[in-house]
């Protein structure tokens, strides 16, 4: 089985920003192929264009190794992607990094992906495993603990802490390397 991880980007964040070449070029352990997507309108992400996107580039049947890597509003691209799968398509795992519900001083073009509901029964079922990857300083979503405990809850995650990464911005981020080697390097048994 070929596994592939798959990289959605943060908002106005395109295939060549922050970690995503320095994680292509370390090729995580366990993985035959890794990309970076490019989404359309990156610095005005939509629901609308970014959902199609997805199933564009990964379409309705996900191969059984796929592995998705959201980061910050690609997590919630990822989540919504899930819950247009049809019933019994599913992805190996999800790994959300700087994930949240909700931010802490919204701006309006945010508001859609913090206030339109996801079917939260169809994400679970869509992927065998999630894993959060937090910060305890992320300018955006302050209440880490709040933020975590809703993963745990809503999807049943597992939540990382990696102190003082902020909002996994930079060029390199050990932090989301350790965690697909920790959870991600081995495949699921079916």
């Amino acid at each position: 089985m070929t596994r592939t991880l798959t990289i959605v980007p943060r908002w106005a964040g395109h295939s060549g920003s922050d970690f995503y070449p320095w994680l292509l070029r370390e090729r995580p352990p366990g993985f035959d192929a890794v990309r970076a997507l490019d989404m359309p309108e990156p610095k005005q992400p939509t629901i609308q264009a970014w959902v199609p996107a997805l199933t564009a580039a990964l379409g309705t049947a996900p191969a059984p190794g796929s592995v998705l890597l959201g980061h910050s509003v690609g997590c919630q691209a990822v989540l919504r992607y899930l819950a247009e799968l049809p019933p019994g398509s599913t992805v190996e795992g999800v790994l959300l990094v700087a994930a949240w519900w909700s931010v802490d001083k919204p701006w309006d073009s945010l508001r859609p992906w913090t206030d339109t509901p996801v079917d939260l029964a169809r994400v679970r079922a869509a992927s065998r495993r999630f894993v959060v990857l937090l910060s305890d300083n992320d300018p955006f979503t302050s209440d880490f603990r709040e933020n975590g405990r809703l993963w745990k809850e809503r999807l049943g995650a597992e939540v990382v802490l990696a102190p003082g990464a902020r909002h996994f911005n930079s060029e390199q981020e050990p932090a989301v390397l350790d965690a697909l080697r920790l959870h991600f390097a081995q495949p699921l048994n079916p």
